[in-house]
């Protein structure tokens, strides 16, 4: 691809108003080194043309939920759309309903809160996220393939984004989105060679959302992809901002 086609590419990312699913803001003891306080990351935001982001914590994955969640709550710009920590006991989840959430994160590694998403340890959650229409994001890392559909099956209403599915993720992914309609994904690791458009083709762009891994990785590969991508300007607009900016009011907090 010819220099000035790439720059042809790149001009309409600002007009999309890109709206990026995947980003997490606040120190961080594990990548300290890329690790970026919320003025920085929107300096970095601005640099590769993107408008909002469901931002995270990494305290609240990293050290604890509770208090990683009154980091969020300090940050205060409308630009960063806090996705609040989310833990499965009562207690924590009356917490969770006093910031009235558009979108909770749940990370039940071993390494970060340790729970499970089976019904028995995580149902009354579910249940809660279900009834406010909060987006939930996990990562498959953190669920799994068998995990992810026994909860979709479980809870049919609860609007699920399921972050960084990979390269080789589609005989999985695509069954479970012919099956679940609450079932959504995001396009940080949704990089291999015409996979954007196979994807599309089979499915349409409306389960689809932007989203970059911000600090951790660059949005330029992700974006780039969604820019060069074989597919509509409407579809490039629906995947790029505006399902995700649906979801989020869709909540009912």
């Amino acid at each position: 691809m010819s220099a000035s086609a790439i720059e042809s590419a790149l001009e309409g990312i600002a007009a999309w108003r890109v709206f990026d699913a995947n980003v997490r803001v606040g120190k961080s003891g594990v990548h300290g080194e890329l690790a970026l306080e919320a003025p920085e990351l929107l300096k970095e935001m601005d640099r590769f043309g993107i408008a909002r982001a469901l931002a995270s914590h990494f305290a609240a994955e990293e050290y604890d939920a509770l208090e990683g969640n009154c980091a969020l709550a300090r940050i205060a710009n409308a630009r960063l759309v806090p996705v609040w920590a989310a833990l499965p006991d009562r207690e924590s989840i009356q917490k969770l309903a006093a910031y009235k959430p558009k979108a909770a994160r749940l990370s039940f590694g071993v390494s970060q809160h340790n729970f499970s998403p089976a019904p028995w340890c995580s149902g009354e959650l579910f249940e809660f996220l279900q009834a406010h229409s909060v987006l939930t994001l996990v990562a498959l890392e953190q669920i799994g393939w068998s995990a992810l559909a026994e909860t979709l099956e479980n809870f049919p209403r609860l609007p699920l984004l399921l972050l960084e599915p990979g390269y080789r993720a589609d005989r999985y992914l695509f069954p479970l989105l012919e099956k679940f309609q609450n079932l959504y994904f995001d396009t940080s690791t949704y990089l291999a060679h015409r996979q954007l458009e196979a994807f599309v083709e089979h499915l349409g762009p409306e389960r689809a959302v932007f989203g970059s891994r911000l600090p951790l990785y660059t949005p330029a590969a992700a974006l780039f992809v969604l820019a060069t991508a074989r597919i509509s300007e409407a579809a490039k607009r629906a995947i790029s901002g505006e399902n995700l900016n649906q979801l989020v009011e869709a909540a009912r907090p």
